[in-house]
């Protein structure tokens, strides 16, 4: 059985009226990774759990000024965890020496009880020695994974053979200790070998931190169906707003999203960016989103995303907002979306 893939997040911001400026001009947020970039990075978070040796490991402190590269998972996994730590190993082992130095791999057990320190240590040796292995108890990886709008691990089946849920992708972390990219299952030996070049090539020192984000899950679910990264950006003066975020449909049964509604403003539709005539123009997507089994649609700038017209007690940013997503078939999803500042969404 494999454990959900929690995929991720939408791309940087432009305003929804334009079009999005090309990876590589002026002004642009965009990094050139493979991986997905989060529409506003999350902060670091602190937390210290102890190593296969017993050590209590300061993650944060551990890999600052580092590269730093986080997965929750377990080895008895039947196949995502391995395939993403052996492809992971297997770019570290193809970039230069100097980008590979520059990298810490830090794996966290969900299922503490079968990994024990010595398999720990032995599985992720048999792909890299340099792999970092952590075995939080229960309600510390509860913590860690709530910070990162992940739900806590559930198990499945009654044997010895039981199968643990985790979210299966890799967050990627700078010197400047943001989360700027994450990498699902699919992430190719060179996507990784190309992203992590450009990530430890960069001068980070002039970074600046964003304020953590408000505490609470932030990822909806009815059924299949995953909400991720909900971002309302906060405009100075205008009524008019965008709604970003990243739609996967983890079941069996398709799928379409019909509409949004939010109490924050007197119509909500969805929008789609057509280029006519070296014009973009935004049209309502009449016949809504759909969602076959196993696909991730997102709500992005540029492209198809949500508008909200005659905003009514918008909160300030670092608040949160439920805007309602309603589906054909999981009905109404009411998802907690992050109130952002525009100039902190994006931001690379």
């Amino acid at each position: 059985m494999r454990p959900p893939i929690l995929l991720s997040l939408a791309a940087a911001l432009a305003m929804a009226s334009c079009a999005p400026p090309p990876a590589d001009a002026p002004g642009s947020t965009s990094l050139g990774l493979l991986g997905t970039e989060p529409v506003a990075p999350l902060e670091k978070v602190s937390f210290t759990f102890p190593d296969t040796r017993g050590e209590p490991y300061d993650f944060r402190a551990e890999t600052d000024e580092r590269i730093a590269l986080l997965y929750f998972g377990y080895t008895f996994c039947p196949d995502i965890c391995s395939v993403q730590m052996a492809t992971l190993a297997a770019a570290l082992r193809d970039v230069p020496p100097e980008v590979h130095a520059a990298v810490t791999t830090v794996f966290v057990t969900v299922d503490p009880a079968r990994d024990t320190p010595e398999r720990l240590e032995a599985w992720l040796g048999a792909f890299d020695s340099a792999f970092v292995g952590l075995r939080p108890n229960g309600e510390a990886l509860a913590e860690a994974l709530a910070f990162y709008r992940f739900p806590p691990p559930e198990s499945s089946g009654e044997s010895e053979g039981y199968t643990m849920s985790h979210p299966a992708l890799v967050y990627a972390f700078t010197p400047d200790n943001l989360g700027r990219a994450l990498y699902g299952a699919e992430t190719t030996k060179a996507a990784w070998a190309h992203d992590l070049a450009l990530l430890a090539g960069r001068d980070w020192t002039g970074g600046k931190e964003l304020p953590s984000a408000p505490g609470g899950d932030l990822m909806a679910q009815v059924g299949g169906i995953q909400v991720l990264d909900a971002v309302v950006p906060r405009p100075p003066t205008a009524t008019t707003t965008a709604f970003y975020a990243t739609l996967h449909n983890a079941g069996t049964e398709a799928d379409t999203l019909l509409g949004i509604s939010t109490p924050a403003a007197k119509g909500a539709m969805l929008h789609d960016m057509v280029l006519e005539g070296g014009v973009m123009r935004m049209t309502h997507l009449m016949g809504g989103i759909p969602l076959p089994p196993g696909a991730t649609a997102h709500l992005e700038p540029g492209f198809r995303h949500g508008m909200l017209e005659g905003l009514v007690g918008l909160p300030e940013p670092g608040g949160t907002v439920i805007v309602v997503l309603r589906f054909a078939r999981a009905g109404e999803i009411p998802v907690p979306a992050r109130v952002v500042r525009y100039e902190d969404v994006g931001r690379r």
